[in-house]
């Protein structure tokens, strides 16, 4: 028995060995393909008539390459997006104030009754691995953006983002071989009555100290809010963000979609789809850290993705 215990205790080392392994094993071949001037051309093709590119140094094409770091900018996007992060802090802050300001007049009690395992170990050292390089990608994507391109940060920034690339994989994989990816799916009934009730809850019941419409259960972690929220994001900003960041450092990888596009002068736009899901990775990051806290306890979800375990509560309200 403590070998098998011993056994399962490993198996986030070697998935973690394994990821690590995958993501220098990629950046490294990337790189050496980019040194290699012979394998990291890009051809255009326009009519009859083709123009070869050698993108070992992607400011020094022949024509302007319409996309430069630390240059290119959209001041709509950016204005709107750094609206929306700010938007997302403020209702925070203001339903997190009415949440404290009306627990304070209520006389809620909960008494914790048990727990049950939601999260398996390999979805939390995942969940965390992810945290980390989204949250790397987004401070030196800005950095970027904003200051200009210095080597520490583009090279920082181009290997999280194939981390990033083979986590989503790892996350792809495992959520079809489990058939883990159903949590994400709604049912008929969670687009009406359970959109409406998780939504009344949020904007009227949480002040009222009111016990929480659905509970997370491992068959459903998720609350018909959480659904088309989290699918979006998994299934459409993500795979959004991967496409045009890998565009953007390997042209000559995606030069199916670069010639789609009408060419290297057109790469300015696919820069503005990734910063356009970049900014909506970076609000939904934001309300995600927030509405972590509206479990029955503030801490509660925040605990059950470190230890596996839900906290079951009861709820006695004295009037």
């Amino acid at each position: 028995m403590k070998w098998k215990n011993a056994r399962k205790r490993q198996i986030p080392v070697l998935i973690y060995l394994l990821f690590i392994t995958l993501v220098t094993g990629a950046f490294w071949a990337v790189n050496a393909s980019t040194d290699t001037k012979a394998t990291s051309s890009y051809t255009e093709v326009k009519g009859s008539r083709g123009d070869v590119y050698a993108v070992k140094d992607i400011n020094a094409l022949e024509r302007p390459y319409n996309y430069i770091i630390g240059t290119t900018t959209n001041p709509l996007i950016e204005i709107f997006g750094i609206l929306a992060a700010l938007g997302t802090v403020g209702f925070g802050l203001m339903h997190g104030l009415g949440r404290y300001v009306a627990n304070r007049k209520l006389k809620k009690q909960l008494e914790e009754v048990g727990s049950e395992y939601i999260y398996t170990r390999f979805t939390r050292i995942w969940h965390w691995m992810n945290a980390i390089t989204i949250i790397g990608l987004l401070i030196t994507g800005f950095q970027m953006h904003y200051s200009g391109a210095e080597y520490i940060d583009g090279k920082i920034h181009h290997f999280l983002g194939y981390a990033l690339i083979i986590e989503y994989l790892f996350f792809l994989a495992y959520s079809i071989a489990t058939r883990d990816i159903k949590q994400f799916i709604p049912a008929a009934w969670e687009f009406t009555e359970g959109l409406i009730k998780q939504g009344k809850f949020y904007a009227i019941g949480i002040f009222k100290g009111e016990e929480h419409p659905y509970h997370m259960v491992r068959e459903h972690r998720l609350n018909p809010l959480q659904k088309p929220a989290y699918f979006s994001i998994m299934f459409g900003l993500v795979p959004m963000i991967l496409i045009t960041g890998l565009t953007l450092m390997r042209p000559d990888l995606m030069s199916f979609l670069v010639n789609w596009i009408g060419g290297q002068e057109n790469m300015k736009y696919v820069f503005y789809l990734h910063l356009i899901s970049a900014f909506g990775v970076l609000a939904f990051l934001l309300g995600h850290l927030y509405l972590a806290t509206t479990g029955d306890t503030v801490k509660q979800h925040y605990e059950v993705m470190v230890t596996g375990f839900h906290r079951v509560y009861k709820y006695n309200q004295n009037k």
